[in-house]
């Protein structure tokens, strides 16, 4: 037996008939499995996985994993062990966990359908949506039914009756009964449970399972008042001599039935609510002057009105300024059903309009929080008409003139402000740094147009929402999602809702958010429903400064109707409650000076409160945590230290525990660096199995344009691991993309911005003298930024001698070559190269060929090549042999100027004794063969002047070649793509994209294929913008399984001593990851070492230790 005050296990028992000789244990697919315990008003949790129910955090990864107890439920065939715990209506005692393994035979479910579950649609209480991998199933709806009834179980196997059931008998009419009533034989003229459904009905069939589910108050009904164990009359197999008891109500409830209904009259529950209320305005009446002459009736039907036990008849609901909500979805229903009709007596035209017509039967409705009201619509069915054979007009298209104006006006709308004022609200003024900043280019109606069509037809395109709601500060943010509701007449967040799930829906909904509302939001959702979240409360009021505070509090009552103390003080206890109590009163000193006297005072207080005092004072702890400001509570701790051996957490740890503890070491830590406590909590939300995926986006979503840089910097001093790299490795999809794009920042991927859906639309947006200027700074030369640099004091005999060393005798050292190879540059190499050969009377890259092996072969011999000879034997390797690799020709020779392209053609000759032009003819045939023949000529106008006019021309041309024409003109493509000078051809797209309404790349994917697409594309692509096309190269080398080495080599030693850091920059922008992650993820050994060192990340960021200590306590 359990203890006083503790809460008995609960026992697990399957409901069906004792079979002798099969276990308990053994059940099949149709067997109900119960859940009881010995303690009266608790709560059951359960797991289907053998895991310990965990009652406050179901979810796991944003799975459900535990669940909360309500009906009976059936299992899924095989082995299944379940573990149940039993907590007390408080939620502070639990009982032990108890596990039962069952054995589950499928025996089909043919007979399932008797199951109805209209009222009740799921035996589990749970949100996850995804649930079809659990070990549990519920019964599937029937399309369309008469009546409801609850749910009967099949028979199994091992149950075997001798007696017809009921069920033969078809000639036995069934009765419909409430949810809440019993299926046995009883007396209902005594009873009154049954409604008034048919008068010829006279006694009701016998159950066919011995078990209701549930009644609409969600709670179990034992039907026979005995333990499972002993029901008798099973699965039907009542006995003809079996007495089945009738329907168990309350006390007070047959006192009800049998006072107001003497007539023995079947009521429904809402007939007895009138005739109690009648009951009671009777009593409240003066007695009758005269004495009423005895009747000649029975007296119950002369003291009981008769309205009490006739029909109800039908009355106008009444007109109450409120509905009473909380999921009275009846009495919401009527009150929007009187207010219409009080609408309708004082407004004639909507009287006119909604009484004329015949109105069909609701086909649609829509229910939306517009902020300021409560948005209803209906969409009823027109007699005669089916809906959507009326095709509706559409308005008339805007006109340039308008979007002229449109764009004039944004020109003069003032820029949005860097960050919200929220922000600066800041308890002090540190120099802090977010990763989020606002948007240059911003423009409301753009971005809103943007998400419009990501979120259009079918699928979405999460990259477009990612490259907008990530990149834009949070002004911008809001100023979007007014604008997407007063454009297309829906709420940015309830759209993202329909389109988007899990971590990734979560982040995108709260970046919608004003920062105030955020707060709030969060704060509402750690309060209401089962349990509180103890911690997202310690975060954010633990955390925020009086002002912010005040702000969130308003917010709060604002949004929810609700006061946040009194929530507050209804979901907590004890100091606890005191503390967040004090904290909401937003009464902490903001003065910036300190009193040292002062100081010690407190200090002194505090030391007599804990560790000079038996127990704690923790009243004290909380008057001096609460109000004094930050520097003043610097000092105090500083006087501490001197009275104490203690630091002030390691006495906090000593003296609480719990919440307590926990929202005051979260006060001291912010007090000395709030972003080193930020870090900590992003550390813990990750660490071990699983993710918070709360708290991770709560933290990131609400530091990411205050003080994310430096929480990013504490983070990695306190695990030795980048915040990226430990994201990338937690999370995964979208949602990993999203928060990436927030953790890492700066601008969004140039594909964002330079191709698809949004540069056409930016492009309409903008003025001829807009897209000059951003032709002209996108044709400005860019300084070169590579990562291998001319190694200073080089001697070419030095490192010529370390690498006969390193290849001498027997092995070879590899960390040597990676050492003279990797931080020399090309002329350097090609020096040692020559004075190898000089020196030892032998070829250098023979030497390497027969030492290594594998990508570390490939790329050292790569490197000891000058840039020409690399290209050419590259070309040679593509060409040579039994087919050819086309994605070789098209990466240099569509990525080569013309002057490295004539040098290329001269070492080929000189090399091979081949002209390149023949053997490329010799090997490719068709439209690919003439793109790559025109390339090879190096005739490109490498100019930077460009002319509008040709490029209306040339874009024109390319339309008339291909979207309006039957087929495509490729030689059409061919001429301007080679011809043009890159400046030419960036005003060429976007007047392309104003004519067509289309990405110059779309068309090329949609009227092109093969080798012939591929060479297009990449030609448009290093247009653009040349280091996120070899960063998209570098992504498809290594993404999914094997790594294309030849590529990966390639690219490597061609850019890493032209603009490899552009496109490590571009490669993280666009993938989320550092180059240097997929590289550590997808290569191995000396070969890594090698391409780590050359993009100059030589330490691999993979592998973290916990720091010791305090795990538990925080």
């Amino acid at each position: 037996m359990p203890s006083a005050g503790a809460v008995c296990p609960p026992l697990i028992v399957p409901i069906r008939k004792h079979v002798t000789g099969l276990s308990t244990t053994h059940i099949d697919t149709s067997t109900l499995v119960e859940i009881t315990s010995g303690t009266d008003d608790c709560k059951l949790y359960f797991t289907a996985n053998g895991t310990k129910p965990s009652p406050f955090q179901r979810k796991v990864a944003g799975r459900e994993v535990t669940f909360k107890y309500v009906a009976p439920f059936t299992l899924k065939a095989g082995k299944r062990t379940l573990k149940a715990v039993a907590v007390s209506r408080d939620g502070l005692r639990e009982s032990d966990p108890v596990t039962k393994t069952f054995i589950v035979d499928d025996v089909g479910l043919a007979s399932t359908t008797d199951y109805q579950t209209d009222d009740y649609s799921s035996f589990f209480e749970t949100t996850d949506l995804e649930t079809s991998d659990s070990m549990l199933k519920s019964r599937p709806k029937t399309k369309s039914r008469k009546k409801t009834k609850s749910p009967m179980r099949t028979k199994t196997p091992t149950m075997k009756s001798t007696k017809p059931t009921l069920r033969d008998s078809q000639s036995m009419s069934r009765v419909p009964r409430e949810a809440w009533a019993s299926s046995g034989y009883y007396d209902q003229q005594s009873s009154g449970a049954y409604n008034d459904y048919s008068t010829t009905t006279s006694t009701p069939q016998a159950p066919e399972g011995p078990f209701n589910p549930t009644n609409y108050s969600g709670t179990q009904i034992n039907v026979w008042g005995n333990p499972p164990a002993n029901w008798a009359g099973l699965n039907g197999n009542v006995g003809s001599g079996a007495s089945i008891p009738p329907v168990q109500y309350g006390y007070l409830t047959e006192q009800m039935i049998q006072g107001c209904n003497p007539e023995s009259k079947h009521v429904t529950v809402g007939d007895l609510k009138k005739m109690m209320q009648m009951t009671q305005h009777q009593e409240t009446l003066p007695p009758p002057r005269e004495p009423t002459p005895p009747p000649t009736r029975p007296p119950p039907t002369v003291t009981r009105p008769p309205p009490a036990i006739e029909a109800p008849k039908l009355k106008d609901p009444p007109l109450n300024p409120i509905s009473p909500g909380g999921g009275a979805v009846k009495e919401n229903i009527c009150h929007i059903y009187a207010h219409m009709l009080d609408h309708a007596k004082n407004n004639s035209t909507f009287r006119m309009k909604i009484s004329e017509p015949k109105i069909g039967r609701l086909l649609e409705a829509e229910f939306v929080d517009e902020g300021d009201g409560y948005r209803i619509s209906l969409v009823m069915g027109k007699p005669g008409i089916p809906r959507g054979s009326i095709r509706k007009t559409k308005p008339p298209p805007k006109t340039k003139e308008i979007k002229k104006s449109s764009s004039e006006d944004s020109k003069k709308k003032k820029p949005p402000p860097k960050s919200d004022p929220y922000f600066a609200m800041e308890t002090e003024d540190l120099q802090t740094e977010g990763t989020v900043k606002a948007y240059p280019g911003f423009n409301a109606e753009q971005d809103a147009e943007v998400l419009k069509k990501a979120m259009k037809g079918f699928g979405t395109n999460e990259d477009d929402i990612i490259n907008v709601l990530a990149y834009r500060s949070n002004p911008q943010r809001v100023e979007i999602r007014d604008t997407y509701k007063t454009m297309f007449g829906k709420d940015l967040i309830e759209h993202l809702k329909s389109e988007l799930s899990g971590g990734f829906l979560e982040t995108a909904k709260c970046l919608c958010m004003s920062p105030p509302e955020f707060d709030a939001y969060n704060l509402r959702k750690a309060i209401k429903g089962l349990g509180t979240d103890d911690d997202c409360l310690i975060e954010i009021l633990c955390t925020r400064s009086n002002t912010q505070l005040t702000e969130i509090k308003r917010v709060y009552k604002e949004k929810f109707n609700k006061d946040l103390e009194k929530d507050v003080i209804g979901d907590t206890s004890g100091h606890f409650k005191r503390l967040l109590v004090g904290l909401i009163q937003a009464n902490r000193s903001d003065s910036k000076e300190v009193d040292r006297s002062k100081a010690k005072q407190d200090a002194k207080s505090l030391f007599e409160a804990g560790e000079k005092k038996w127990g704690t004072d923790e009243s004290r702890f909380n008057a001096i945590l609460v109000a004094r400001s930050y520097p003043q509570l610097r000092a105090t701790f500083d006087e501490y230290s001197k009275l104490s051996k203690k630091d002030m957490e390691d006495v906090l740890k000593s003296e609480l525990s719990g919440d307590l503890l926990r929202g005051m070491l979260t006060i001291v830590r912010c007090v000395r660096n709030k972003a080193g406590h930020f870090a900590r909590q992003l550390q813990k939300s990750m660490k071990g199995m699983g993710t918070d995926d709360d708290t991770l986006v709560r933290i990131i979503v609400s530091r990411c344009e205050i003080d994310l840089v430096q929480v990013k910097e504490e983070f990695q001093k306190l695990t030795g691991q980048t915040l990226d790299q430990f994201i990338a490795d937690d999370l995964t999809g979208d949602y990993r993309n999203i928060i990436l794009s927030i953790v890492t920042g700066g601008p969004p991927p140039a594909s964002a911005a330079k191709s698809g859906k949004g540069f056409v639309e930016a492009t309409k947006m903008k003025t001829e003298e807009e897209l000059d200027e951003e032709v002209r700074m996108e044709s400005e030369t860019l300084k070169e930024d590579p990562t291998v640099t001319p190694a200073e004091n080089f001697s070419a005999e030095q490192d010529a001698e370390a690498l006969k060393k390193a290849m001498k005798g027997f092995g070879t050292d590899e960390d040597a070559i990676i050492k003279v190879l990797a931080y020399r540059s090309t002329s350097q190499r090609v020096d040692i190269s020559r004075t190898f050969k000089t020196m030892f009377g032998k070829d250098l890259i023979s030497e390497l060929k027969s030492e290594l092996s594998g990508g570390l072969k490939k790329l050292c011999v790569g490197l000891c090549m000058s840039s020409a000879e690399f290209d050419a034997m590259n070309l040679n390797n593509a060409i040579k042999g039994l087919g050819t690799d086309e994605k070789v020709l098209v990466e240099i020779l569509c990525s080569r100027s013309n002057a490295q392209l004539k040098e290329i053609k001269t070492t080929y000759k000189t090399k091979y004794g081949k002209e390149l032009e023949k053997d490329i003819v010799g090997d490719t045939s068709g439209h690919f063969k003439r793109l790559m023949i025109g390339l090879l000529q190096a005739n490109r106008d490498e100019s930077k002047e460009f002319d509008r006019s040709k490029a209306k021309q040339d874009a024109e041309a390319l339309l008339q070649a291909g979207e309006k024409k039957w087929g495509t003109d490729e030689s059409r493509f061919n001429v301007i793509l080679v011809a043009r000078s890159y400046a030419q051809l960036r005003a060429t797209f976007q007047e392309y994209a104003k004519v067509a309404n289309k990405d110059i790349e779309d068309s090329i994917q949609s009227e092109m294929s093969g080798d012939l697409r591929d060479g297009m594309l990449a030609v448009v692509r290093v247009i653009r913008k040349k280091p996120a096309y070899f960063a998209s190269e570098f992504y498809h080398a290594m993404k999914g399984l094997g790594t294309d080495d030849d590529t990966v080599c390639r690219i490597m030693v061609s850019r890493c001593e032209v603009d490899m850091v552009q496109i490590k920059e571009e490669f993280q922008r666009s993938y989320k990851q550092t180059l240097g992650m997929f590289i550590t993820d997808d290569t191995s050994g000396d070969y890594r070492k090698l391409l780590l060192a050359l993009i100059r990340e030589e330490k691999p960021t993979k592998g973290w230790t916990l720091p010791s200590g305090d795990e538990d306590e925080d």
